[in-house]
């Protein structure tokens, strides 16, 4: 007895008139999502993918402190935290409010 799975296959992403993606229209799209995994998503699309790099770790006692920089194309954002994931995590939170902003121009 075997059981297939089937997957239903993702919505294609809708083009804006420029002909770049609609980065609001993935968010949207894939509520559950972490920015990291949009920001990728969107790299993927767009054939710049992101890449992170950890800046500095300063773990004092009890207080670490964690940077992380993200690079997707021309675009490069720094983020901070008390862990390397929430570090990166704001690092992707802040490129993609950058490309929102520059997709509303």
């Amino acid at each position: 007895m075997s059981q297939s799975r089937h997957r239903a296959a993702a919505p294609p992403l809708e083009r804006e008139d420029s002909g770049t993606f609609s980065l609001g229209k993935m968010i949207t799209a894939k509520p559950g999502k972490t920015p990291i995994q949009v920001l990728h998503e969107y790299g993927m699309k767009t054939k710049n993918i992101p890449v992170y790099e950890c800046e500095r770790s300063d773990v004092q006692i009890h207080v670490p402190t964690f940077t992380f920089r993200v690079t997707v194309g021309d675009i490069t954002c720094t983020g901070e935290g008390t862990s390397k994931k929430l570090a990166k995590h704001r690092a992707a939170e802040a490129a993609i409010n950058i490309l929102k902003a520059n997709a509303s121009i």
